[in-house]
């Protein structure tokens, strides 16, 4: 049964990755480089400074899916009402902030288990920024095996958990937060980012609070839920690629594990799982990651 509990709690991190976050003067918060009247920069880069204050064409702004604009097609700040005729609204949704994830040789362990470990050969993955602070992903991992066991993605609860092949996990869609020094993430370990340091904090966003549920050959099944941080990279330079990395003694790792013995599913124990990889990060427009 410890076996079985290991699968779970490993792969509850591996499954979280996907989510891009960063963190700002107001900690933890997207910033990219926009057109605006009375900016800072002369270009699209945000690298070079106008030769007098305000009189550039750009700036760094936080990464908002709604903003305020005249003639938009939406009447508040959500983006969700839209304006009784075309382009009499006051805001306007953004575009850029969708991106893209990759992730080679995940190894995912538990220190109770030893030397087992589940490992997963290539991740892929896709997400939305949705706030100053916040995104949602979904990874979906390949060539998963526990023990010389594949293992696949099932909807064990009847609520919709997306399927996977045999040594394919999908992953629960998650729900990414910024965590910059001074803040905790929210698992039971209580920790938080060192000094210039900022991560990303993963929870489940879709059949909460479960970020995956799956099996092993026919008869090991398990879900997995809790939290895991990571560290993002670079930070405080506008770049078009970063990087989370989780393991290593770094971050947060709080992943929990419910185990199904023939009956119903063991509640999970105190270990926590510890994932090591690193994900690349692609977003549609470059992003700066402020701390």
């Amino acid at each position: 049964m410890k076996r079985m509990r290991m699968g779970a709690l490993c792969i509850a991190a591996a499954l979280s990755l996907g989510a891009f976050m960063a963190s700002s003067a107001q900690a933890g918060t997207y910033f990219r480089c926009s057109p605006q009247k009375k900016g800072e920069f002369s270009e699209s880069g945000c690298a070079t400074k106008s030769a007098k204050p305000h009189k550039g064409k750009f700036e760094l702004v936080e990464v908002r899916p709604c903003v305020a604009q005249k003639k938009g097609e939406y009447t508040n700040s959500s983006c969700t009402s839209k304006a009784s005729k075309p382009h009499k609204g006051t805001f306007e949704k953004t575009k850029g902030g969708l991106y893209s994830m990759t992730t080679a040789n995940a190894r995912l362990a538990n220190p109770e288990f030893g030397s087992g470990a589940v490992e997963c050969t290539v991740g892929i993955g896709s997400g939305e920024i949705t706030g100053p602070k916040t995104a949602t992903a979904r990874a979906m991992f390949t060539g998963c095996e526990l023990e010389g066991k594949q293992c696949e993605s099932v909807d064990l609860l009847g609520d919709g958990t997306p399927s996977g092949a045999a040594g394919v996990i999908i992953g629960n869609e998650v729900q990414g937060r910024l965590v910059d020094h001074g803040e905790k993430a929210g698992g039971f370990m209580n920790l938080e980012p060192a000094p210039g340091e900022a991560w990303e904090e993963l929870v489940s966003a879709e059949h909460a609070p479960y970020t995956s549920e799956f099996i092993c050959g026919e008869e090991i099944l398990l879900r997995t839920r809790g939290s895991v941080s990571g560290v993002v990279s670079p930070v405080n330079s506008l770049s078009g690629m970063s990087t989370l990395t989780l393991g290593g003694g770094i971050g947060e790792q709080a992943g929990l594990s419910e185990v199904f013995n023939g009956t119903e599913f063991i509640p999970p124990g105190g270990a926590h799982s510890v994932v090591e990889t690193t994900a690349t990060i692609i977003p549609e427009v470059p992003i700066e990651v402020k701390t």
